[in-house]
């Protein structure tokens, strides 16, 4: 979208007009905001730019087809998984959203999904940024999604990158921590199939450490970026907890999707939250009868899932998994070297701590809980598997890497790092420190600044007139959210199909042009229908308009009209 021309204000204001009306000293100016959506996407995605594009095709005169292609590019400039994300990420963008000022949030993550599997039905290529390839060669450790992203914003650089994954397929977490129900393989393939296609180079099935050692990789590479994700799961000590049948959630997933676990018995019992209903859901397409213990203290009754569940446990509730709500595990009854049941202990939430939270407690003498099982699937969290790499410092009192704003690692000086192994967090976070880190790469070769987005934020909430109403909310119209649908949940359980479905190309238009380009003009012509002086002055298609501050008597007409908060009064 192109920038709207300025005029200077002028250097002398006439306190009253010759006709008598009074003047303010502010004059307009366009000040570009940086929206929320933008703000709060980890990767900093330019969100209201690609969906305003959508917005705007039928104004300006594109095809749609024209509009979704540039609108993959505008997305893909920041994030090179757009299909993985628009399935998997929880949408943080969405919570920040100023329309839910007026009725729902954009559908982002929707909108991002739609345009991902544009990118990937069209074929679309990723585009390198120069045709003049760089001397410097980059290891990788790890194909999840800080990898990949790390790997696309050098390779689009001209860097020659391989990545070292230790697994036999590539995608890390995203294949073998997430179902394909809800992460089909085909989209993993595709995306990482691009980067590929840009050159970089991605050696499956190598462990660092007894294939090759990280000494080796910084004597032959100039720089390594150590991207291997929390795969080591963080394992109860409990007698029984060894057993053959008994999982932690990570291995259930990892084991289910490369195909050496097909059947986990009659009965599972699965305790955890919400991250934990994947495993859940697996089991359930497995054939099993599944027994879910809600342990996150969030929800105590099965009447409260439609209101305040997740969407994980909604989904697992529609397809018939049981719930059980504020129980602790207390002991694993097995027999002949198995676990066949678990014995469980009721819990209470307990009185608001310092920081305003409660806290599942036991109940002495409470009600107790056994269920009998074939398969038992715990999820206490996970951790980095640093074998090969002992000796990278750790932060003090945790197991990530100590790393500086640079995402170089503590007494290197040529080993970066980022995603889980920095904090655990969504695939966007990883993806966002992914291309971060590649950019402090970067830099550190070039000397070149990604210069940092410091433009004001624009809150719709935050912004009221004199009167105290809200200035820009009353321009928009109510309409409703567009809502991607999901299969049957009968149906769906007898596969491992994906469960989401995208939506159609008119839905897609129609939530695209509920957006409000928060902080970016977007042509309504507010300004210009306000302004009783003549000090707005259209420009041809594209350009907008511009202030002729000649004639202005800074009566705010135009600031307090504009709905996207685009003019401010200085």
């Amino acid at each position: 979208m192109l920038e709207l021309k300025k005029v200077k204000k002028p250097a002398k204001i006439a306190a009253s007009t010759g006709g008598g009306m009074s003047q303010s000293p502010f004059r307009p100016q366009y000040v570009e905001k940086k929206p929320p959506c933008m703000d709060t996407c980890p990767n900093g995605t330019k969100v209201r730019d690609y969906i305003q594009f959508i917005a705007q095709s039928e104004s300006y005169d594109r095809p749609m087809d024209e509009s979704l292609k540039q609108a993959f590019y505008m997305l893909t400039e920041s994030n090179p998984l757009p299909s993985v994300t628009g399935r998997v990420c929880p949408h943080p963008c969405e919570d920040a959203c100023n329309r839910s000022e007026k009725d729902n949030p954009v559908a982002i993550n929707a909108i991002e999904m739609f345009v991902g599997d544009y990118g990937i039905k069209n074929n679309l290529q990723f585009k390198k940024l120069t045709d003049a390839p760089r001397k410097e060669k980059i290891a990788v450790i790890g194909s999840g999604p800080a990898g990949l992203s790390a790997a696309y914003h050098l390779a689009i650089r001209g860097y020659n990158v391989t990545i070292f994954e230790k697994y036999p397929e590539t995608g890390g977490y995203l294949r073998y921590g997430i179902p394909r129900f809800r992460l089909p393989l085909d989209i993993i393939d595709a995306e990482v199939g691009r980067i590929k296609n840009l050159g970089v180079e991605i050696k499956t099935g190598v462990n660092i450490g007894t294939d090759i050692t990280i000494d080796k990789l910084k004597s032959e590479f100039d720089a390594v970026f150590v991207a291997i994700g929390t795969h080591e799961p963080i394992k109860m000590k409990m007698s029984g907890a060894d057993s053959p049948n008994v999982y932690t959630g990570i291995e259930f997933l990892q084991k289910a999707a490369s195909g050496e676990l097909k059947d986990a018995g009659k009965e599972v019992v699965v305790i955890g939250s919400d991250s934990a209903m994947d495993a859940g859901m697996v089991a359930k397409r497995l054939g099993a009868n599944v027994t879910f213990i809600y342990n996150k203290g969030t929800l105590n009754d099965v009447s409260e899932i439609k209101e305040k569940g997740s969407a994980e446990v909604k989904e697992g509730h529609a397809e018939g998994i049981k719930f059980e709500f504020l129980f602790a595990l207390n002991e694993i009854i097995t027999e002949n070297g198995k676990a066949v049941a678990v014995k469980l202990k009721k819990m209470k939430l307990s009185e608001k701590d310092a920081s305003g939270r409660v806290h599942p407690i036991i109940i002495e003498g409470g009600q107790e809980l056994t269920l009998k099982l074939d398969t038992l699937i715990y999820s206490f969290g996970q951790k980095p598997d640093y074998k090969g790499m002992e000796n990278l410092a750790k932060n003090q009192n945790n197991e990530f890497l100590k790393v500086d704003d640079n995402y170089l690692v503590a007494n290197e000086d040529k080993i970066f790092a980022g995603g889980d192994i920095l904090k655990f967090g969504l695939v966007t976070d990883a993806i966002g420190m992914g291309r971060y880190a590649a950019y402090a790469i970067h830099k550190k070769f070039t000397g070149e600044q990604v210069i940092k987005d410091e433009r004001r934020i624009i809150k719709y909430g935050d912004a009221v007139n004199r009167e105290g109403k809200n200035m820009y909310i009353a321009y928009f119209q109510t309409s409703e959210r567009q809502r991607r649908t999901s299969r049957d949940p009968l149906a769906r359980v007898k596969d491992f199909d994906a469960i989401l479905n995208d939506l159609s190309l008119d839905e897609l238009i129609l939530e695209a042009k509920r957006c409000m380009s928060c902080g970016m003009c977007f042509d309504c012509g507010s300004c210009f229908e306000y302004c009783s002086q003549s000090a707005v002055k259209k420009l041809p298609k594209g350009l907008h308009f511009e202030f002729h501050l000649e004639t202005c008597n800074g009566c705010k007409k135009c600031a307090e009209s504009c709905p996207c908060g685009y003019i401010d009064m200085v």
